[in-house]
């Protein structure tokens, strides 16, 4: 019977009771109850014996080892025993049936056999039974729910089972869950392939919820074999772990197109196979099915963040010219009410801290000039519209992508007018539909804040105030650092056509920083340099009114970047509709149609005839106008270098004596005296009067008798620029304020000479510069006491009471000591002492005066040693800034 045993088990002679309990389970299909009752009867024999060998604490030699297996087939179990038997071998049976496992009918076919045994019975096999649902693997716990309900395996757990309870109330715990999926759609053919289906679809779920989404991706990246069964529910999750590993399924796509199809669902899951697919058609890279299906989300209001999110990358890989444009448009600003709240600027709309972070990752090397302008822009915390100008320009109504990036801008810079051209957009493509009613909603923002919000309306009353001297209100005056000037700055922000009296409210407030996008237009129509066009009806044509405004854009485009717009209008085919009178044309004209290659040639096309013509040079890089009119900015170095390789065609025609003051103030020094005197030489060619003034400028002496003054324009303003060059050329030479003042009214006028402009501009640079190396001077401080500092300053009062010492020193010993001295000798000696000493002092008090307004002067002692009887040092002013000698004497 022994060796029966093991071969009816097809295993060896083993104790396990791990592989016993295998083999037998093993071997349970091939021995069904109802078709092969014998054969079930002897395999559950032998399992017992087996079991009750594998137990047995006594090592028994081969004949014992017979005996006591012979001894127990002689003595048969219990009938109790019996019945216990057949219970947990149906139960088995059913655990390893695929037919059965998992169809609650057999599970309670088999808990309704219990009727057949006495109550005694299922008491005590209920807890065998227990166990073996314990071990038993890949169980649906709806149906072991069932049996453990009929048992009551928790209500007598801890009475029954006490050392066991915590081990089994766990397990109770757990088939109280739901399953993974309905197991009743598995196929019912092998239960391997179910339990395979099983293993993979847990795991799968357990990567899911506890590790890392690259190791379900691995995971769900190996080939297996498995079946899925038609389950929405347990499909929608796998789709969703495919989606969240970031792995494309043509299969998956298929069958969430399929389910979103019916209509037997309902509407959230037809919204997440509506998310599964879009995810799909991305991954799968289905270019315009994917846009459409984040679109159609998005616009039914659900995963609207992650449909954003996911259009944004759509567009980047797609379209990514649009890709800023759309950045902009998501941007999501809320906004309180300005009725709500006294801290007006949370109505006004802002960029968002999400829309700040996209823009910033974005390469403005990767985009067009223009594109990459409109990104910095938007970035710029003070907005400013001189970087957007040539995209601006694009839009000439050819392209719909730059009439949405003008919408784009225009959030920021556009008048009710423009906004509401925003709101009335429509159109047909639906990608720039989606930008365009992102756009449309904050257009709907800017005009609610900028018609309602207190602080600009009351900006706005005082600006279209008709009394023309009604002074800004205190709290909008940015010099004043008005509370409330952010608001007016907001809507200085956007040009609009404005009346005359409201320009000379801005004219008025010239101080009011750059007034924004009216700087200009307020500059050159208050000094009468150019006229903009009268803008059009309110009710005319939006086309009609764009190209008004446009046209602005273009005047400040030509201004404030000459050469990059003067590129644009040669390169683009677009027209403006100017007249003929218009100031601007000539210039258009010359960009457009003149021979010019470079910079400098087209620079060189333009005579600065014009206060506008000026304004226009003033911006134009490496001009003689924009170092006029930033001599702080002026690198005396590199002048040179401009007047030698680049002005050369500017200057042909000027007067050689200016040319000669010019190259004089560039050039006077030491170490250049050789060039100063070539290029002076040069200027002067065979004329004898230029060789006679070249020498004369050499020394900077003065202009020559026998040259006729007015041939060469020579006036009180030419030898005021040399003598001030004179000054200047003195160590640590510095120029007066009131030079300082006519110097800059000299190069601001456009009227004036150029030539002279630019020496004025150059004089300005190097009294900047001479100021500088003074006050990097260690120099300790002055005070008017110190009579002993021949190096020292003093001002009027120190001076006065410096003289008024020296002067009681020498009445003293004229009125005093001949009284207390009766010896002659020593009252000569004492007077004498008491002269020098006088005298001394009012040396150093003239000497320190002189020091106090000393600006670099030649001979400046001497002088005012000379005109001392007229008391000159006295009466001159001191300079208020430091000198050579120190910092001015503290009241």
């Amino acid at each position: 019977m022994n060796e029966h045993i093991w071969q009816l088990l097809e295993i060896e002679k083993t104790n396990d009771t791990v592989a016993i309990r295998q083999a037998y389970r093993a071997k349970l299909p091939s021995y069904h109850p109802e078709t092969d009752p014998i054969g079930f009867k002897a395999l559950r024999e032998a399992y017992e014996f087996a079991i009750q060998y594998a137990q047995s604490t006594e090592q028994m030699d081969g004949q014992s080892q017979q005996e006591s297996q012979e001894q127990a087939v002689t003595h048969p179990l219990t009938e109790k025993q019996i019945k216990e038997n057949e219970i947990c071998t149906a139960y088995q049976v059913l655990l390893n049936d695929p037919k059965r496992c998992f169809n609650a009918d057999e599970w309670q076919k088999f808990i309704s056999s219990f009727y057949d045994y006495p109550m005694a019975i299922i008491d005590s096999v209920k807890w065998r039974l227990l166990e073996i649902s314990y071990e038993a693997s890949n169980v649906s716990n709806a149906c072991i729910k069932l049996l453990a309900d009929n048992l009551r395996w928790r209500q007598q757990l801890k009475i029954q089972s006490p050392n066991q309870s915590e081990k089994y109330d766990i397990f109770l715990n757990h088939i109280e869950s739901e399953d993974l999926f309905d197991y009743t759609l598995l196929p019912t053919t092998n239960r391997a392939l179910q339990d395979a289906t099983i293993n993979y679809i847990d795991y799968t779920k357990w990567l899911f919820y506890e590790r890392r989404s690259s190791d379900l991706y691995d995971f769900l990246s190996q080939d297996t074999v498995i079946y899925l069964p038609n389950d929405k529910s347990l499909m929608l999750q796998f789709a969703n772990w495919h989606c969240v590993a970031r792995i494309p399924n043509q299969t998956l796509l298929d069958y969430a197109l399929n389910c979103i199809t019916q209509d037997d669902q309902d509407e959230h899951i037809n919204i997440e196979w509506k998310y599964i697919a879009a995810i799909q058609y991305t991954m799968l890279d289905k270019k315009h099915e994917s846009l459409q299906a984040w679109l159609d989300l998005y616009n039914s209001g659900h995963y609207q963040e992650k449909a954003a999110s996911w259009i944004a990358g759509w567009c980047s890989h797609y379209a990514s010219d649009y890709f800023p444009l759309l950045i902009i448009a998501l941007n999501n600003s809320y906004c309180i009410a300005a009725e709500t709240s006294e801290t007006y600027l949370y109505a006004v709309p802002q960029l968002t801290a999400t829309t700040v972070a996209r823009l910033a990752q974005i390469d403005p090397d990767e985009y067009s000039p223009e594109i990459a302008s409109f990104i910095k822009w938007s970035l710029n915390v003070s907005w400013n519209y001189r970087q957007i100008l040539a995209l601006l320009l694009l839009d000439d109504g050819s392209n719909r992508l730059y009439r949405l990036y003008r919408h784009a801008i225009m959030l920021r810079h556009g008048n009710p007018t423009l906004l509401q051209q925003i709101i009335d957009e429509q159109s047909k493509d639906d990608f720039e539909h989606f930008i365009l009613q992102n756009l449309q909603r904050q257009a709907q923002q800017q005009l609610t804040w900028l018609e309602q919000i207190p602080p600009v309306q009351e900006f706005k009353a005082w600006l279209y105030d008709s009394d023309e001297n009604t002074p800004i209100p205190d709290k909008f005056d940015p010099n004043l650092n008005g509370y409330e000037q952010y608001y007016g700055r907001l809507w200085l922000d956007r040009f609009d056509a404005i009346p005359e009296h409201a320009k000379k409210h801005l004219d008025n407030f010239s101080r009011y920083a750059n007034i924004e996008m009216f700087d200009w237009f307020i500059f050159l129509e208050s000094e009468h340099y150019y006229q903009f066009p009268t803008p059009p009806d309110s009710s005319c044509d939006k086309n009609v009114y764009w190209e008004w405004y446009r046209q602005f854009i273009l005047t400040m485009a030509i201004i404030n970047h000459p050469y990059e717009t003067a590129k644009y209008l040669r390169k683009e085919n677009n027209t403006f509709k100017l007249t003929d009178d218009d100031q601007i044309l000539p210039v258009i004209n010359i960009f457009k149609y003149g021979n010019w290659q470079s910079k400098t040639e087209l620079y060189n096309l333009m005579d600065n005839n014009s206060g506008l013509i000026n304004s226009i040079l003033i911006n134009y890089p490496d001009s003689i106008e924009s170092d006029i009119d930033y001599p702080e900015k002026i690198d005396l170095k590199d002048i040179e270098n401009k007047i030698e390789q680049l002005w050369q065609t500017k200057f042909a025609n000027q007067n050689p004596y200016y040319l000669m003051i010019l190259n004089t103030i560039l050039l006077y020094k030491p170490e250049q005296n050789l060039k100063l005197q070539q290029t002076l030489n040069k200027i002067a060619g065979d004329n004898d009067d230029l060789q006679k003034i070249a020498n004369s400028l050499e020394k900077l002496s003065l202009f020559p008798s026998s040259v006729n003054k007015d041939k060469y324009q020579h006036n009180d303003l030419t030898a005021r620029i040399i003598y001030l060059e004179e000054c200047l050329a003195n160590y640590c030479g510095l120029i007066e304020e009131d030079d300082i003042e006519m110097l800059e009214g000299l190069k601001n006028h456009s009227d004036n000479n150029m030539i002279l402009r630019l020496c004025a501009a150059l004089l300005l640079a190097r009294n900047r510069e001479n100021q500088k190396q003074v006050d990097a001077l260690s120099l300790p401080e002055n005070k008017w006491w110190q009579f002993w500092r021949l190096d020292g300053r003093t001002n009027r009062k120190g001076f006065c009471k410096q003289i008024f010492y020296s002067l009681f020193i020498i009445g003293f010993s004229a009125l005093f000591l001949d009284r207390y001295l009766s010896d002659s000798s020593i009252y000569n000696e004492v007077s004498k002492f008491a002269y020098m000493i006088s005298g001394i002092n009012i040396v150093f008090a003239l000497k320190r005066r002189a020091n106090d307004s000393y600006l670099g002067e030649p001979s400046y002692f001497i002088i005012y040693t000379l005109f001392l009887l007229i008391l000159i040092p006295f009466w001159k002013p001191s300079y208020k800034k430091n000198n050579r000698y120190g910092p001015p004497v503290k009241e």
